[in-house]
């Protein structure tokens, strides 16, 4: 069976760190697609992008979302966030879930546990891709959590260590798991 484990949380709490140092260590990892396309939207004059458009934007990362999860072969992989991500953001603004988008989460399931960086101010910086400052990505940190909690989700919050560390914590939780 495939464990397909998600790294998430708001922006600028270290997850592509995170992603970065477990590919290093030879898992299997997905990037986050966000960024990508909000690049991609920026070179193009493209309005698709969360402060635009967000249903649309919701629309093209879960479908990115979904093929990353359809990609995944090896016993365990690494996601820079899930499908579950993108309902956060809409939670956090009182859009709907639509009901497409909620049958995705439901047929498309991590494993259960998915690991969450809190907001750390001392690692956060903002740029042309994250243009939240920290109290909005705070904000973002609660609907997170309400989301993957939404779904089911048991949620463990990675501790505020070095990325080595941090790698360390998931690795013994995962082993941890798979004995009980």
């Amino acid at each position: 069976m495939i464990k397909r484990i998600a790294i998430s949380g708001a922006p600028g709490t270290g997850k592509t760190s995170l992603i970065e140092g477990l590919s290093m260590h030879g898992y299997k990892c997905h990037a986050e697609v966000s960024r990508e396309i909000i690049a991609e939207q920026f070179k193009i004059g493209g309005d698709i992008t969360p402060w635009k458009d967000l249903d649309a934007f919701s629309e093209l990362v879960i479908d990115e979302r979904i093929k990353q999860f359809k990609q995944a072969k090896e016993e365990i992989e690494f996601f820079d966030r899930t499908i579950i991500d993108s309902f956060a953001y809409l939670l956090k603004d009182a859009l709907p879930i639509t009901n497409k988008w909620d049958g995705l989460a439901k047929e498309y399931r991590y494993s259960k546990t998915a690991f969450i960086t809190p907001p750390w101010e001392s690692i956060y910086k903002s740029d042309s891709e994250r243009m939240e400052d920290f109290e909005t990505a705070t904000s973002i940190h609660e609907f997170m959590i309400k989301a993957y909690e939404l779904y089911d989700y048991e949620i463990v919050l990675i501790p505020k260590v070095s990325v080595s560390e941090r790698i360390k914590f998931i690795l013994k939780h995962i082993e941890y798991a798979r004995f009980t």
